[in-house]
């Protein structure tokens, strides 16, 4: 009974209609409404209510299996009357009679033998009625066979004076089966037309009550009416899912959608008639595209025909304003469509969007799963398709969406028959997915790999393809096309060459090894003024600034230059290596401040976009600054993360730079387990014929001077040195191995070599003597020249490198000052430098260097001062911005242990001058000598 909820009326109406057949008054009512609406439980209830008034219920259903069998629904009805067997054998013999006489023009009028059989039927249930009242019920009526109609129209017209009350439930349809019948019935003045409507939420929550109790009805009432939309079939299947949901939890506030309401769904719409249930598929496929004119284009038929279909489909509660209730069902309606159909509907849904001016990525949704000859695509249809989709894809780029954009040109590369168009199809799914995976790009292009290798193939993506096997270690493929480009220049387009004399640029730099094996010449990059094409401006002008850091051919007007030129991009497909190559080139230039800026604002960029590999490099970067600026723990964590975002398999030979700086991170923390263990991993051949290879093994001779294995560092900082002069990389921002080497030696005990070395590397650095390079090599050449001169080197080291914002070396470099004074007698001096290199080392966690300062094993850091380095800090940081520049460089240099009469030579002012200035120093500063001056935190007072 709960699904006659919201019924009572209809109830009423029905009571009423069969009270007036059993007095004589004979009446016909049509109980109509969306399929699943409960017209049949009302049928019921009718048959019901007549038993107990004393009528005899004949219960008739119309079935579409039954439509084409003549008089089927008239057989039903006397067959269920209890005739006795003199009427049942004249009812047989009339309905005989009646299929013999044909069906002629039964759909517009009854023929005279049809008329004698009708009245002699009707004759024998008036009959009947007179001795007990008839109710004749008649279920889905739009299913009866044509003939029965006419019989019962016959019947209907008679009605009114007989003990015989008709009741016929019927679906809504805009396109009846038989008009003429819906007219004429609906035209009778006895007639009683009841409707039943889908449930309020107020009904669904009354039934859901009766089924789950009052507390849950409440809970579930709004969210089962959202989904079914009313409808008492489709609510009684959601009840069944929910019941054989054994996993669903107690307070479970959803409807569940299985099975059960999937298969009353496509049941309701095969029941309301095929058109109704080919206007629902093809609102499955519109989708959100849906609406009347794009369904009538559909379906062939008018709008306002379209429109009715439409407001059927809501009516039943599958779906709403056109749009489905629920995706299962969206689902279940798709299911049913044959493969075969399912392609060709959606490509006809495809072009029709596309015609009406739809964006390219609301057509391509519904190319997908075409499989190109085999959906019956035509080769002309096929490259529609493909041009869509690349366009889709394109723009899904934009919106960063890339793995919707991989899908669209996967499916672009399945319909493409273009040999050339596949390889550019691949070409660009490659270079999307090597923003997310370059392990997926480089087995994408292994489709294409043999092809450029063996054959003639005249794309524009050759030279893409010589970057991406040389990246993945495949040095030999690489060179084979290389030397096919080479034997072919003269032959190739101006464009090509132009492209060609770039991606020389970028082998001499980053893979110097294989460009030894082609021509080039450096020093024509650096004197050219301008790109080789204008869409190449942003590659030209990062590869000119590598290659002439690297080659020691530029100047610093020229690094500052090209950085603003550089600035003005923003991380994309076409701007991610030029970029790199542009931050890599400050990195080796010692522009690390204006470095980490911009890199922290393009990783700032790349944090919203779907790109692990492009934060991957951008990190790598960030790592290798971090450790050039003594943030060591900020170098191991950003390194890690490069590591994380993609396997080594994706870094391929470039691996190196997130490596090497995590190895001389954990070297400089002390942590020689970690880098050792970072170095057992496995690390290709091919990476030690880039420039990736060399960071590698500069880090890893660190690595053995740490873990004291003097000779295996000298032969690696000694290797290093081979191949960059042989590389024309000898770039001290590089990698500094000569003094490296230097090291090496005066732990061997070779103080001869090491000061050679150390006198070739000063010499080199002559106009770049205030670099973070510069200060390296002082420490160094401090430790090969006499001991009285040595504190002024490392004073001088100090300043450089305070100036470059190197923490870790700074400290390095104190430690060394304050054993320059121990040595010279010097305790006070050196007490002070070793306070500021402890407080340096621990700031920076370089644990080597707090053991060396301390004063024995295990005592308090900064003891004599009475507290913690960390306890001033915010503090003096605000008082250093308070500082003029003239206070700032006295501090800069008292913090160092420059002495008050030493300060005033270097400065040029009195002693005098020096003292006032300490005083406004140490007051704005809140600290009480110059031991407690921040000496990182300074800027640089004299260039040299």
């Amino acid at each position: 009974m709960d699904l006659l909820i919201e019924r009572k009326d209809e109830i009423s109406a029905l009571r009423g209609l069969i009270s007036d057949g059993r007095a004589g008054n004979g009446r016909i009512a049509v109980v109509s409404g969306a399929t699943g609406s409960g017209k049949t439980a009302l049928l019921r209830e009718a048959a019901e209510c007549a038993v107990e008034q004393g009528s005899v219920a004949v219960n008739v259903t119309c079935s579409p299996l039954e439509r084409d069998v003549p008089l089927a629904v008239v057989r039903q009805l006397f067959d269920a009357l209890p005739l006795g067997p003199q009427p049942a054998r004249q009812v047989t013999d009339m309905l005989t009679e009646g299929v013999q006489a044909g069906l002629g023009e039964i759909a517009t009028t009854i023929t005279p033998a049809h008329a004698r059989v009708a009245e002699g039927l009707w004759g024998l249930l008036v009959a009947f009625s007179e001795r007990i009242p008839v109710v004749v019920l008649i279920d889905d009526v739009r299913n009866s066979d044509a003939l029965s109609l006419v019989y019962l129209l016959y019947f209907i017209r008679r009605v009114r004076s007989a003990c015989i009350a008709m009741v016929l439930s019927d679906t809504d349809d805009p396109q009846p089966r038989f008009p003429l019948f819906r007219a004429e019935i609906m035209r009778l003045p006895e007639l009683s037309h009841i409707r039943t409507a889908a449930l309020s939420p107020t009904g669904v929550t009354e039934l859901l009550a009766s089924r789950l109790g009052p507390d849950k009805a409440v809970l579930l009432g709004a969210e089962f009416h959202d989904v079914s939309g009313g409808s008492p079939l489709l609510l009684k299947t959601l009840l069944r899912d929910l019941a054989d949901s054994a996993s669903t939890p107690p307070e479970q506030r959803a409807p569940v959608a299985g099975e059960h309401f999937a298969q009353a769904v496509v049941s309701c719409l095969r029941r309301s008639g095929p058109t109704t249930l080919v206007a629902a598929q093809w609102v499955a496929l519109l989708g959100d595209s849906t609406c009347k004119e794009l369904l009538a284009e559909c379906l062939g038929t008018s709008p306002e025909s379209a429109h009715r279909l439409l407001r059927m489909l809501d009516t039943i509660g599958v779906t709403r304003a056109g749009r489905f209730r629920h995706p299962a069902a969206r689902v279940a309606i798709m299911d049913g469509i044959a493969e075969q159909n399912r392609a060709e509907m959606k490509f006809r849904v495809a072009r029709m969007l596309y015609d009406t001016g739809a964006p390219a990525t609301q057509v391509a949704g519904h190319l997908l799963g075409q499989v190109g000859q085999q959906a019956g695509l035509c080769t002309e249809q096929a490259a529609w398709a493909v041009s869509v989709l690349r366009e889709a894809a394109d723009r899904a780029l934009t919106d960063n969406r890339v793995e919707q954009a991989i899908a669209w040109l996967r499916q672009a590369h399945r319909l493409c028959t273009d040999k050339a168009e596949r390889g550019a199809v691949l070409f660009h799914l490659a270079r999307i997915q090597w923003r997310h995976s370059p392990t997926a790009a480089l087995r994408c292009l292994d489709q294409v790999t043999k092809p450029f290798v063996h054959e003639r193939f005249g794309t524009p993506y050759t030279l893409l393809l010589i970057r991406y096997l040389l990246r993945s270690g495949r040095h030999q493929e690489a060179q084979k096309i290389l030397h096919r480009l080479h034997r072919d220049a003269d032959s190739l387009p101006d464009e090509v060459c132009a492209e060609l004399r770039l991606l020389e640029m970028w082998l001499a730099v980053s893979f110097p090894a294989v460009a030894e094996h082609f021509p080039y010449d450096h020093s024509l990059v650096v004197r050219r003024s301008g790109p080789v094409t204008g869409r190449d401006e942003l590659q030209w002008q990062a590869a000119r600034l590598l290659v002439g850091v690297l080659g020691g051919g530029v100047d610093s007007g020229f690094i500052s230059e090209a950085e603003q030129a550089l600035r003005l991009y923003q991380v994309a497909e076409a701007t991610l290596e030029p970029l790199v190559m542009g931050l890599s080139a400050l990195i080796f230039a010692d522009r690390l401040a204006g470095a980490g800026a911009w890199c922290a604002s393009l990783m700032d960029d790349v944090e919203t976009l779907d790109a692990p590999a492009w934060r991957a490099a951008l990190s790598a970067l960030r790592a290798e600054i971090a450790v050039r600026q003594g943030d060591l723990k900020g170098a191991v964590r950003l390194a890690g993360q490069a590591l994380d975002d993609i396997d080594a398999e994706g870094w391929g030979v470039e691996i190196g730079v997130p490596l090497s700086t995590m190895v001389l991170a954990h070297v400089a923390m002390g942590r020689t387990e970690e880098a050792n263990a970072l170095l057992q991993l496995p690390a290709a051949g091919p990476m030690h014929e880039s420039r990736y290879g060399l960071q590698y093994r500069y880090a890893r001779a660190h690595h053995h001077l740490a873990a004291d294995r003097p000779h295996a560092a000298l032969r690696d900082f000694l290797d290093c040195g081979t191949l960059m002069r042989r590389w024309n990389l000898d770039a001290p921002g590089l990698a500094l191995w000569r003094v490296g080497a230097a090291e090496a030696l005066l732990l061997l005990g070779e103080q001869a070599r090491a000061k050679s070395l150390m006198d070739e590397q000063w010499a080199l650095l002559a106009g770049n003597r205030t670099t973070r390079s510069a200060g390296m090599a002082l420490r160094v050449c401090a430790a090969v020249t006499r001991p009285d001169r040595r504190p002024a080197l490392l004073r001088q080291s100090a300043e450089i490198l305070q100036g470059c914002g190197d923490r870790y070396e700074l400290a390095k470099t104190m430690a060394d000052l304050a054993h320059a004074h121990e040595a010279l007698g010097e305790s006070a001096r050196a007490r002070h430098a070793s306070r500021k290199a402890l407080r340096l080392a621990q700031a920076c966690g370089a644990a080597g260097i707090v053991a060396r300062c301390l004063p024995t094993p295990g005592a308090e850091p900064v003891a004599e001062t009475g507290r913690r380095p960390e306890a001033s800090a915010a503090p003096q940081s605000e008082g250093i911005n308070e500082l003029s520049r003239a206070e700032s460089k006295v501090a800069a240099l008292a913090s160092m242990g420059y002495s008050n009469r030493e300060i005033s030579d270097r400065l040029h002012v009195t002693i005098s001058t020096v003292e006032q200035h300490l005083t406004r120093v140490y007051r704005k500063l809140r600290v009480n000598s110059r031991e407690d001056l921040p000496t990182a935190s300074l800027q640089p007072v004299v260039s040299y």
